[in-house]
């Protein structure tokens, strides 16, 4: 059971482990662990970018549960392998299996697991376009959870994206939990806390700041063997973060860090569209635009939003077409940049995305004037 020790703290050494259960189970028999080994072999598989082969090994490792009575590990070998099935399957169903997974480990007295699972089942509920109120219901939950146990660890996980989330609702500061923060003795922690301050800084269009914190970001060499959903959400706001800084400063490190971004998002996308098309077409929507290749970046946005609509994404679909707004507004085009806006606008509030959608009123009113609204 040294596996989420090492993921944690040691991720270099993680496969290791990994292929020392794999080998003992096929040299000496299937134990009541094998499961768990099968499950982080295919995780592993899937981050080397063989995804299918991946969920293959993770689908051997479910079927072993019950063959073998792991009961022990049912938990951890649900969460792992729901991890890797989030990118062959729709999230907003797969997602669902982390519930099984927390059952199954509270089940079994795990309770490291059970907090993770729960941990994971929020953060991807808010990922996957979840409405809002739901999802603080969900990190409700699971920090009621964490802080009975007095999990600090994943406490430190949860924390940037729950506090995104109530800032993004329009919570009072004071309601706000305060983030836990262990240094840089788990990198991994360190790396999350600033990836949302570049997030939460884009979605403000707070640029000064949000370079800033890009610059730390992508400083981060964390050298995880895991492949979980949280990193697409971070590959695609990254990049997008990439993108505007690369538009702003013609600095051609950044429309490296952003196309080293866009390349995973296209590994992803081949392997299942449900998930990343959206994200794709919005990634190269902003590259076009960056290069002044107006026909591709409507054609792209347009793309985008239609694809994050028919895929439930509806957190996308108010992204995109608040992308395409800025968009529309740098090449002259007010009234149409005008509808984008009003559109974003409209889907950040069915999100439940309350201050957002003030924001991007406020700037609109603003940029365009009330009489422009008033004519809607």
């Amino acid at each position: 059971r040294l596996e989420l020790s090492f993921q944690m703290t040691k991720p270099a050494a993680q496969p290791i482990v990994t292929m020392k259960m794999v080998q003992l189970s096929i040299a000496r028999g299937m134990s009541p662990m094998s499961p768990l080994g099968f499950t982080y072999f295919g995780q592993l598989l899937a981050r080397l970018g063989d995804i299918r082969e991946g969920c293959r090994y993770v689908r051997i490792g479910r079927k072993l549960l019950d063959r073998v009575g792991s009961n022990e590990v049912a938990g951890e070998v649900i969460t792992i392998g729901t991890q890797v099935m989030c990118f062959v399957e729709p999230v907003q169903s797969a997602n669902e299996f982390f519930l099984r997974g927390h059952a199954a480990a509270m089940l079994a007295g795990d309770m490291s697991n059970a907090m993770a699972s729960s941990m994971t089942y929020a953060v991807g509920s808010y990922w996957a376009g979840t409405k809002l109120q739901i999802v603080r219901e969900n990190f409700a939950k699971s920090r009621i959870l964490m802080e009975k146990q007095n999990h600090l660890m994943w406490l430190a996980h949860q924390t940037p994206v729950e506090r995104s989330m109530l800032i993004l609702i329009g919570a009072d500061e004071t309601d706000l939990p305060g983030q836990p923060s262990f240094g840089e003795a788990i990198p991994y922690a360190s790396m999350l806390i600033c990836f949302q301050k570049v997030y939460m800084s884009f979605m403000f269009r707070k640029y000064e700041h949000m370079k800033a914190s890009a610059e730390i970001y992508f400083g981060y060499n964390v050298n995880s063997w895991s492949l979980v959903y949280t990193q697409t959400a971070q590959a695609f706001h990254g990049g997008l973060a990439a993108y505007w800084v690369f538009r702003k400063s013609n600095d051609a490190k950044w429309a490296e860090r952003a196309s080293r971004a866009k390349f995973a998002m296209t590994k992803w996308a081949d392997c299942n569209e449900w998930n990343f098309q959206s994200k794709l077409y919005l990634m190269e929507a902003e590259e076009a635009f960056c290069y002044n290749d107006i026909d591709s970046a409507k054609s792209l946005y347009e793309k985008a939003i239609s694809s994050a609509r028919e895929h439930r994404f509806i957190n996308e679909e108010a992204l995109a077409y608040e992308l395409a707004g800025y968009f529309f507004m740098e090449f002259g085009q007010k009234d149409v940049s005008l509808n984008f806006f009003l559109q974003a606008h409209e889907k950040y509030h069915e999100w439940g995305a309350f201050a957002k959608a003030n924001a991007v009123y406020e700037f609109t009113m603003t940029s365009m004037g009330a009489g422009a609204l008033g004519g809607q």
